[in-house]
């Protein structure tokens, strides 16, 4: 049921001077990454602590991930990976990967995988910071990863409409689905479910899924009409009972992920949303949710729930 106080802005962060595309969790708090080549930590439990743990000149991060180290590695605009270690920045190691922007990072037990704009995926070894294997999926640019739990299965979201599976052991595309044309932006698999469901955005506007249990034709579900432009990214509650999606339209929108009846919209005058695009989405426990975008902000909501 749609309530308007289901979702409440309780917090707002700044300190980025340009748009903020990427949202990690971290053990006190969670990291940010803005096209101002800061990677900034914030505090959960203080609104003003912000810590910038890496200044890369002319950085424009896109993306990044956490290592179990402690370090980031970050995917910056101009193809460039950045493996930054805050604490030891003498173990920072900058490669020049990636012809195109790095529009994805995703850390999968010890390996890394980024996502280009020159349309390869690249898997790296997660310790070493060393290339293992690169494998062109696309002519387009790459925008996405997510992985399937206990499976080398990741989804691949793609700038030419599609969506793609791929062995990451064997690193070779095993599936091509229609995405969001032109083309797909974010992509995740459904927590809870017991078998891979992937659920994926982008420029149409639409979200769209598809149930690929049914090995020799994956089943498509019913797109659903859900902003008025490009959906930027999407993230399933921990718990797997609500997805947020985040859009150019400037708005944030909670979904029940069992029946996808819209629960709220958060906008810009009634719940002091954010004013451009909104980016990138970060739940931190099942009740709380990050969002960031353009406007440099970063707003935390709460999702009030009656037990």
């Amino acid at each position: 049921m749609f309530t308007n106080n289901m979702l409440t802005r309780t917090e707002e962060r700044t300190g980025h001077n340009a748009a903020i595309y990427a949202l990690r969790p971290a053990r006190d708090g969670f990291y940010s990454a803005a096209a101002d080549g800061l990677l900034v930590h914030w505090h959960q439990n203080d609104v003003n602590f912000g810590r910038a743990v890496a200044n890369v000149e002319g950085g424009k991060f896109l993306s990044f991930d956490t290592l179990e180290d402690g370090g980031l590695v970050a995917g910056a605009l101009d193809g460039g990976v950045h493996w930054l270690y805050p604490d030891a920045p003498e173990r920072n190691l900058h490669v020049a990967q990636h012809t195109r922007g790095v529009f994805a990072v995703l850390r999968v037990g010890d390996k890394i995988f980024t996502a280009g704009g020159d349309g390869v995926l690249t898997k790296w070894d997660a310790k070493t910071g060393r290339t293992i294997e690169s494998l062109p999926v696309s002519g387009n640019s790459l925008r996405c990863i997510d992985s399937y739990p206990g499976s080398p299965i990741l989804s691949v979201g793609a700038s030419d409409g599609n969506v793609y599976t791929v062995d990451s052991d064997e690193m070779k595309v095993v599936g091509q689905f229609a995405g969001n044309p032109p083309s797909t932006f974010c992509v995740a698999f459904q927590p809870g479910m017991g078998f891979p469901r992937m659920i994926f955005g982008g420029r149409d506007a639409r979200l769209k899924g598809m149930d690929l249990a049914y090995v020799k034709v994956p089943r498509p579900f019913a797109p659903i009409d859900a902003h008025n432009a490009t959906i930027n990214d999407l993230a399933f509650s921990p718990n797997g009972s609500y997805l947020a999606t985040a859009s150019r339209d400037k708005t944030v929108k909670l979904w029940d992920a069992n029946s996808w009846e819209l629960l709220k919209v958060c906008e810009v005058v009634r719940d002091r949303g954010h004013v451009n695009s909104v980016n990138c989405l970060l739940w931190l426990d099942d009740t709380t949710l990050i969002t960031a975008g353009d406007d440099r902000r970063i707003l935390t909501w709460k999702l009030n729930v009656k037990n």
